[in-house]
């Protein structure tokens, strides 16, 4: 019998965990534990892994395409299969902006001192929903003009995901920070070789530890590695849940993409302009 695999989705290039897989599109080349490709295609067998780890992951995934990353995962988990998810708290963040929260923002920016401060609170908030980045591209309808690159592109509160992820065959519960019914994903995120505490990954934290993470043209300059799990306790949802039953993409594209009350139907309307479909093939992109 094969052994069951543990998938980490989007770890990033410097996380480390003992005999657990990668999954990440930054990657350029699949190794033994580490598989380039994306969320919605794994190249792992139906049924083959028993855990699967998504730590800040689905807030860079366009919205209408998370069902069918959900609906993936699904298909590579074997029944019984944990799926833990980490993402911002948009209830948590709306909390803070509606009450004129400073100091909730302050204690945020100590987990992500890139949020922006320029616009006051409301661009803070907006920073968590829509983020700049490298992970996906806007351009204009001709395909011809680069507008902007973008990380975060949508956030949840614990009722969108359960519902997205019951209708995908989970159970699903509200969890806390470390506290995973798997006993080595009790371990936050740290330091390798650091004691196993959460601690904000700030540039006081890196100063302090003689540790360095800087972005010098374009490319991360890192001398140090990652291991372990939850982070982010302050800003952070945190969702278990257990795989039931069987799903197919199908079925769910077909709930989320033909259903009259999601208006993210719009979003693939330029596809029936054939001019566009033309544009799109001639440059090779995928629909």
């Amino acid at each position: 019998m094969s052994k069951e695999i543990k998938l980490n989705i989007g770890a990033s290039p410097i996380w480390d965990g003992d005999s657990w897989y990668i999954l990440d599109h930054k990657l350029k080349h699949n190794t033994k534990l580490k598989i380039a490709g994306s969320a919605k295609n794994i190249k792992l067998k139906s049924n083959s892994c028993s855990i699967v780890f998504c730590s800040h992951v689905f807030e860079h995934i366009p919205h209408f395409d998370l069902p069918l990353v959900i609906a993936e995962i699904n298909r590579v988990l074997k029944i019984g299969g944990v799926l833990r998810i980490l993402t911002p708290d948009l209830e948590k963040i709306c909390k803070a902006y509606a009450k004129n929260d400073h100091e909730w923002f302050k204690k945020a920016r100590e987990e992500d001192e890139n949020i922006r401060t320029d616009l006051g609170l409301g661009g803070m908030l907006m920073n968590f929903i829509v983020s700049p980045g490298q992970d996906t591209v806007l351009l204009d309808r001709n395909l011809n003009k680069f507008i902007s690159g973008y990380a975060h592109l949508y956030s949840y509160d614990y009722t969108m995901l359960s519902k997205i992820l019951s209708i995908c065959e989970f159970k699903s519960r509200k969890a806390k920070f470390n506290d995973s019914i798997i006993d080595e994903m009790r371990e936050p995120l740290h330091v390798k070789g650091f004691n196993p505490e959460w601690k904000n990954l700030n540039k006081r934290f890196y100063k302090k530890n003689k540790l360095t993470h800087k972005l010098v043209k374009g490319k991360y300059k890192i001398n140090f590695k990652l291991q372990g799990f939850d982070r982010d306790p302050f800003t952070s949802l945190i969702i278990e849940a257990k795989k039931t039953k069987h799903v197919t993409a199908k079925k769910i594209y077909k709930y989320f993409n033909e259903s009259e009350k999601n208006y993210n139907i719009y979003s693939r309307s330029l596809l029936s302009n054939l001019k566009f479909r033309k544009v799109l093939k001639s440059k090779k992109i995928d629909i």
